[in-house]
């Protein structure tokens, strides 16, 4: 065996199996590769590691909370996606809080959406659906909002899974079922 061997691979040519044949002097082609950003974007009035995210997984939902940690102030909401066999978001709801405390659904659809439509909730033994107008759309998404009131606090409670859809630009409708089991206890995490 040589001396410096390893497991029967020469020293030599582990050197040139590990970092090529480069002659010494030559630079290495530079492949354009960049330092991936964190996805947490913190506010500009927070310095960077002042800011943190917390992420809990609960049944069909999950708790996502940012924190100021210098002023200790926690912002969290309770999120579901649901995303077609590609990967893409078809459509995603969150429950949240206005800066007074009131309990809002943030309900977003995909960019294909109809920007002057919005978005029907159909919950089962109820005949009417509850109707949520967009408040914009962009390339990304289109936004609506809907008060927590006592019939949504009632479909929370039963742990329903209602029939979501709306009209996309071109003339098709979308719809998928969305599921509130799980939001109560994911709410109730929240300390």
């Amino acid at each position: 065996m040589i001396k410096g061997a390893l497991y029967g691979v020469p020293t030599f040519l582990m050197c040139m199996l590990l970092f090529g044949s480069m002659a010494a002097g030559q630079d290495a082609p530079s492949p354009a590769f960049r330092i991936k950003p964190s996805e947490v974007v913190v506010p500009r009035e927070v310095k960077l590691g002042d800011y943190q995210r917390t992420i809990r997984p609960f049944e069909n939902w999950t708790l996502i909370c940012d924190e100021n940690l210098k002023i200790r102030q926690r912002v969290c909401n309770v999120t579901q996606i649901i995303e077609n066999e590609a990967g893409q978001v078809a459509f995603s709801w969150s429950l949240a809080a206005t800066k007074k405390g009131d309990p809002y659904m943030i309900l977003r659809a995909a960019p294909v959406a109809k920007s002057d439509g919005g978005i029907l909730l159909q919950f089962e033994g109820r005949k009417e659906p509850i109707q949520v107008r967009f408040n914009g759309c962009n390339n990304t998404v289109c936004v609506g909002m809907l008060p927590v009131g006592p019939l949504l606090r009632e479909q929370i409670s039963k742990s329903t899974a209602p029939t979501v859809s709306y009209p996309t630009a071109d003339g098709r409708t979308i719809s998928v079922t969305a599921n509130l089991k799980g939001l109560s206890t994911a709410v109730k995490a929240i300390k």
